[in-house]
């Protein structure tokens, strides 16, 4: 991980450092020489935590991720060979588990508990791909209780959140299974579309649908805005080894040296024209 320093009022330092997070649906890995291809990309791009989703393996196979670099795997296997998900954590990243949470089906998996001294809510979806409004149902009932923490959601939402922005084929207005799930996490819950917000105006995307021969963008992550200071960066990577891209973001973590610091805001956040914009968006709603 990066280190960084930043000076603070009084004199005194913030030392931090910044995780690389990424969500990425790896469309399946039973196989030994995908999930071989798939753990050799996330450690050459020294990622941190990976938000997997449609790793197709049990519990028993998802073992077989803790390798030379992945310290833990906590997962919630798939039914048959659908779905399955699963998070990655790199060895040394200082994440403590309290408490787990997911459903019966393979697709999601929310981790409770406090990454690097900060208590918050990690967690890796899979949206189902045709429209299941009980299932949905259950999962918002879900972030609500847990609304009182920060949040960090990785995955794939078989939905886009702006049918104009997020498909290539901009003149058929379609959500996608998911429906207008962004847009009410975004309403309700307060989470922020963390490449959106730092990408305001860009097209990208994140999966090829080879049978309609058009781009879309499914796969997210979503954070509290209370978190949104601490990320540095967001993006998506090219489309390899899966039929889906991974998103990355660089989360800063860390703790201020000195009892008496004062906080200030970051300074370089005041020339950053994507933080100007997602202030100027969301005062609209304040």
């Amino acid at each position: 991980p990066l280190i960084s320093t930043r000076y603070c009022g009084g004199g005194m330092v913030d030392t931090g450092y910044n995780l690389n997070i990424v969500t990425w649906n790896v469309g399946g890995i039973h196989s030994p020489v995908k999930r071989k291809k798939i753990l050799q990309s996330l450690h050459r791009k020294k990622i941190d935590i990976a938000l997997l989703q449609e790793t197709h393996l049990d519990t028993a196979e998802h073992l077989k991720l803790r390798t030379w670099w992945v310290d833990r795997v906590y997962d919630n296997p798939a039914m048959g060979r659908r779905a399955g998900v699963a998070v990655l954590v790199r060895k040394g990243v200082d994440f403590q588990v309290e408490r787990q949470y997911q459903d019966r089906q393979g697709r999601y998996l929310l981790l409770q508990g406090t990454l690097a001294g900060k208590r918050l809510v990690l967690g890796t979806y899979y949206g189902p791909n045709v429209q299941d409004l009980a299932f949905s149902r259950q999962f918002r009932r879900l972030l609500l209780s847990l609304a009182h923490l920060p949040l960090i959601l990785g995955g794939d939402f078989n939905a886009v959140a702006d049918p104009e922005m997020d498909r290539s084929d901009v003149g058929r207005r379609r959500w996608g299974a998911g429906g207008r799930t962004i847009a009410y996490y975004a309403d309700v819950l307060g989470l922020v579309d963390l490449w959106r917000a730092l990408h305001p105006g860009e097209r990208d995307y994140t999966h090829l649908s080879r049978a309609h021969d058009t781009w879309s963008r499914l796969d997210y992550i979503l954070i509290s805005e209370s978190l949104f200071p601490n990320i540095r960066d967001a993006q998506i990577a090219p489309v390899a080894i899966s039929d889906h891209a991974w998103v990355e973001c660089r989360f800063q973590v860390g703790h201020r040296i000195g009892a008496t610091a004062l906080w200030r805001f970051p300074r370089d956040l005041y020339d950053d024209p994507a933080y100007s914009a997602y202030i100027q968006t969301q005062w609209k709603y304040y």
